[in-house]
C-alpha cells in the first residue's frame, strides 16, 4: 500500500491536521501529522505504554539474543529438534529457511515472519534505552513491509516446507495480535522509531486486517486470526473500517463457542496446549475490550459461556496442576488459567483450589470425572498432591493436531508422572515426528506390528452435531465411578494403518504419509481402578478373520531405568522417588522386553526435554479372541509392590470371558470378572468358579479372611457367590 493509498482509508474527520495536509496533497506533511498523532494519543490502551518506560538499568550486553538480531543472526528450534541458524547480510531474505534433512520444517520461516525478534529488540530497548535496538527494529520492519505486499490468495498454500509464510493467516494474526503492538508501544518515544515506519506500519496493518477478513480458517487458527483482526480494530480506530474489523472478529469468535467447543468445555482439537491458547485469546479479547471501554460491543452472555471452558482443565488436571499432553501438546500448566477462571467466576472456589494447588478455595466435589464429549476420563483418589491419577483417552480423533492414540492413558502418583505421553515434536519430516504422531509413541496396543489409523477418516474427527446433552448419542464408552471403584470400557474399531512407503522420514511430513487401512481387529480396553491401590487393565483383541495375529501392548515409563522380573514378567521402574510396577497375567507365549532410546524404528522416547525412556512392550499372538491383562500399581518412595500374584479363574463362557484373582501380600484378594460384549451364543450368566455374573464387569474386594468388603458392577445387574447375591 502506498502512502497516497493509505490516507483515504483513514477517518480524516477525526484527524484534522492530517486531513488538511492531505487535502493540500502535501504527503510528507500528512505523514508527519499522522505520526505525531500516533505518538501523542492517550488512547487506545495497550498492555504498557512508552511513557511508562522505567529508567534503564541494564546494558546491551545483557541481551545477547537482541544483539544477534541486531546483526541479523536468527536461530530457531522446535520441540526437541535441532536448532538452525542463519546469518543474513545487508538485508533479510524473508523466504529463508535453513532447516534440512529429516528436520526440515516450515516453522523456521513462520517464526521469521511472525517477527518474534521484534519483541526481543523492543524489550532490550525498554530495559537499556539503547537506540541501536530500535534502529534495527525500524530497519527490519520497513524492509518487511516493502518486500511483502499483500497477496491475492490466502497465503496458506505454500509448498511445504520451503517458501515464504509471510502472509499465512496464522502468521499474519500473530503479528497484529502481539509482535507489532508490543514493539510499537515500547518504542514510540525513540527518535529511531521514524515517521516513515509509523506510516508504513499503518498501511500494512490495514492490508493485513483486510487479509484476515477475507480468509478465515478454523480451530486455533481462527481464534488467533480473530484476535489479530480485533486488536487491529482496537489499536487503530483511525481507520474507517476499524469498528467493522472488531464486529467481524467478535462474531467469528462467538461462533466458535458453538461450532468448536464441546459441551464439556474441550476445544475440538483435543490438544490441551492449543485449546488453552484458544481460551486465553477469549480472555485477551475481554481484557482489551475492557481497558478500551469497548465491553458493550461483546455479547452479553460471553463470560457465562466461557465457564465450561475453564471446567475442562479443572476436570483433567493432574495432582501437580497440569493437563496431560494428548495430541500435539505437552503437559500444560492449568493453574494460571484457573486463577483467571476464579477471577471471572468468583463463586467457583474449586477453580481457586486447583489454581493454588490446594492452598486456597474449596476442594472440587467430584473426584473422578468422565467427559464423554472429549472422551477424556480422569480417575483419582483425591485432589491432594500425592493423589493417584490416571487419564484415559477414549474419544474422537480431534479436528486437528491428532495422534493415533485411542485408549491411551497416562499415570501420575505420589507427586510425579509415572507413565507418560510422548508429547509434541517439531512439525518436521523426522522419525521423531512420526513417532509422536503414531501408535508406537503411546500406551495402547499395536496389531501385527502396525498402529491405529484414523487420519483421513473425517467421521472419526469430531462427534456429529448437534452437540447437546451430557453425552453424544453414539458414545459407546462405559463409565462408572463410585467411592471405591472407577470403571471404564472403550473400543477402537477404526482400523490399523500399514504404511505404503515405510521409510519416508526426511522426504515429507509424516501427516502426509499414505497408508493401507486394514480392519484387522477390534480392540476393547477395560480399566478398573480399585481405589486407592492400583489399576487393572484388560485388553480384548477380536480379529476380523480366523488367522493368527500378533499384538504389542506399550507402556512408556517416565524413569531412567526399568527391569523385568524373569519369573512373573513384571516390569518396574527404579528411581529414588515414586515408581510403578506392571504385572501381566501369566499366559503361554507372552513375551516382554524393555526398549529405550531406539532410533530405528523409533521407540522409547519422551519429550520436554526429548530423552530416552524405558518402554515396556508386552507381546502375544494367537487366533480368535485374545485377552491381555495387567495390574498397574503405583509405588510410593521406598515401597514394594503389594500385589503378589494374579491368577486366572476359568469361565464357562470360554474366550468370551475372563476372570482373574489378584492376590496381595496382606492376604486380601480382589476378584475381577469380565465378559466381552456377548453374542447371542454367549448371552446370559457366565460362571467363574464360585462366582456368577450376568453382565459385562463385576469386581469384588475380599478381606484376608475372604469376606466381601466392596462390590462394583458395570454393565451388569447381578453378581453372586455360590448362588448368593453379593451385588
Amino acid at each position: 500500500m502506498t502512502d497516497a493509498e493509505l490516507f483515504p482509508l483513514l477517518d480524516l474527520d477525526t484527524l484534522p491536521e492530517v486531513q488538511t495536509a492531505f487535502a493540500a496533497t502535501d504527503i510528507p506533511a500528512a505523514k508527519a501529522a499522522l505520526a505525531t498523532h500516533i505518538r501523542q494519543r492517550r488512547s487506545p490502551q495497550w498492555l504498557f505504554d512508552h511513557r511508562d518506560r522505567p529508567t534503564p538499568t541494564k546494558k546491551a550486553e545483557d541481551f545477547p539474543k537482541a544483539l544477534a538480531r541486531e546483526r541479523r543472526e536468527f536461530t530457531f528450534g522446535f520441540h526437541g529438534a535441532p536448532d538452525f541458524t542463519t546469518q543474513f547480510g545487508e538485508s533479510i531474505d524473508w523466504a529463508a529457511n535453513p532447516t534440512k534433512g529429516e528436520f526440515k520444517t516450515h516453522l523456521w520461516n513462520e517464526c521469521l515472519n511472525r517477527h518474534f525478534h521484534f519483541d526481543e529488540l523492543s524489550q532490550a530497548y525498554w530495559e537499556t534505552g539503547d537506540e541501536r535496538f530500535v534502529r534495527a527494529l525500524t530497519r527490519d520492519w520497513i524492509d518487511w513491509v516493502e518486500h511483502n505486499p499483500r497477496p491475492e490468495d490466502s497465503g496458506n498454500s505454500v509448498q511445504w516446507p520451503y517458501g515464504s509464510y509471510a502472509w499465512q493467516t496464522l502468521t499474519t494474526a500473530i503479528r497484529l495480535e502481539a509482535s507489532w503492538p508490543n514493539a510499537m508501544y515500547r518504542c514510540l518515544d525513540s527518535s529511531e522509531f521514524t515517521d516513515d515506519l509509523i506510516v508504513a506500519m499503518m498501511g500494512s496493518v490495514c492490508d493485513q486486517a483486510g487479509h484476515l477478513v477475507q480468509w478465515p480458517t478454523r480451530n486455533n487458527w481462527l481464534t488467533e486470526e480473530c484476535m489479530g483482526l480485533y486488536t487491529a480494530g482496537v489499536l487503530f480506530p483511525e481507520f474507517k473500517e476499524a469498528a467493522q474489523w472488531r464486529r467481524i472478529a467478535i462474531a467469528r469468535l462467538y461462533g466458535q463457542l458453538t461450532d468448536e467447543v464441546y459441551p464439556d468445555g474441550a476445544e475440538i482439537e483435543l490438544a490441551a496446549g492449543y485449546g488453552f491458547w484458544v481460551l486465553r485469546n477469549f480472555i485477551s479479547l475481554m481484557e482489551r475490550a475492557r481497558v478500551n471501554g469497548l465491553g458493550h460491543e461483546l455479547p452479553d452472555d460471553l463470560v457465562e459461556r466461557l465457564e465450561k471452558m475453564f471446567e475442562y482443565p479443572l476436570s483433567v488436571s493432574t495432582p501437580d496442576g497440569r493437563a496431560p499432553g494428548l495430541n500435539d501438546s505437552s503437559n500444560a500448566d492449568v493453574t494460571g488459567l484457573l486463577c483467571t477462571g476464579h477471577e471471572l467466576f468468583p463463586q467457583r472456589e474449586d477453580f481457586l483450589f486447583v489454581a493454588s494447588r490446594g492452598e486456597e478455595g474449596t476442594r472440587p466435589e467430584q473426584i473422578s470425572t468422565g467427559l464423554p464429549w472429549s472422551g477424556h476420563y480422569a480417575m483419582r483418589t483425591g485432589w491432594d498432591a500425592d493423589a493417584l491419577y490416571m487419564l484415559v483417552d477414549s474419544g474422537p480423533y480431534g479436528s486437528a493436531h491428532q495422534h493415533e492414540d485411542k485408549l491411551h492413558f497416562v499415570l501420575h502418583a505420589y507427586g510425579r508422572q509415572l507413565i507418560l505421553d510422548p508429547g509434541n515434536y517439531s512439525y518436521d519430516a523426522s522419525r521423531q515426528r512420526q513417532y509422536v504422531l503414531t501408535t508406537p509413541g503411546h500406551n495402547t496396543v499395536m496389531v501385527d506390528g502396525i498402529g491405529q489409523h484414523r487420519r483421513g477418516n473425517e467421521a472419526t474427527y469430531c462427534w456429529p452435531r448437534p452437540w447437546e446433552g451430557e453425552a453424544p448419542p453414539d458414545n459407546d464408552t462405559l463409565w462408572v465411578s463410585t467411592d471405591e471403584f472407577d470403571v471404564l470400557r472403550g473400543t477402537y474399531r477404526d482400523g490399523y494403518g500399514r504404511p505404503l512407503s515405510p521409510k519416508t522420514h526426511g522426504t515429507r511430513r509424516p501427516e502426509s504419509d499414505e497408508y493401507d487401512v486394514l480392519h484387522t481387529a477390534t480392540h476393547t480396553r477395560r480399566i478398573i481402578f480399585l481405589k486407592p491401590d492400583y489399576w487393572v487393565i484388560a485388553d480384548t483383541m477380536v480379529p476380523a478373520d480366523g488367522g493368527e495375529h500378533s499384538y504389542d501392548s506399550l507402556f512408556h515409563l517416565d524413569a531412567e531405568e526399568a527391569s523385568v522380573d524373569g519369573d512373573s514378567g513384571a516390569v518396574r521402574t527404579h528411581t529414588d522417588g515414586p515408581n510403578v510396577a506392571i504385572r501381566p497375567l501369566a499366559d503361554a507365549g507372552l513375551d516382554v522386553e524393555i526398549v529405550k532410546g531406539r532410533e530405528e524404528p523409533c521407540q522409547g522416547w519422551g519429550n520436554d526435554p526429548w530423552r530416552p525412556v524405558p518402554t515396556a512392550i508386552f507381546s502375544f499372538s494367537g487366533k480368535g479372541t485374545r485377552w491381555a491383562t495387567y495390574v498397574v500399581e503405583p509405588l510410593a518412595r521406598g515401597e514394594s509392590p503389594g500385589v503378589s500374584a494374579m491368577v486366572r479363574i476359568e469361565s464357562s463362557a470360554g474366550p468370551e470371558a475372563l476372570g482373574i484373582e489378584v492376590r496381595h501380600e496382606s492376604g486380601a484378594r480382589d476378584v475381577i470378572l469380565l465378559k466381552h460384549q456377548p453374542s447371542s451364543e454367549t448371552a446370559g450368566t457366565a460362571t467363574f468358579g464360585e462366582w456368577e455374573l450376568d453382565g459385562e464387569i463385576g469386581v469384588v474386594r475380599l478381606s484376608a479372611e475372604l469376606g466381601v468388603e466392596s462390590v462394583c458392577l458395570a454393565g451388569a445387574d447381578r453378581l453372586s457367590r455360590d448362588g448368593e447375591a453379593v451385588g
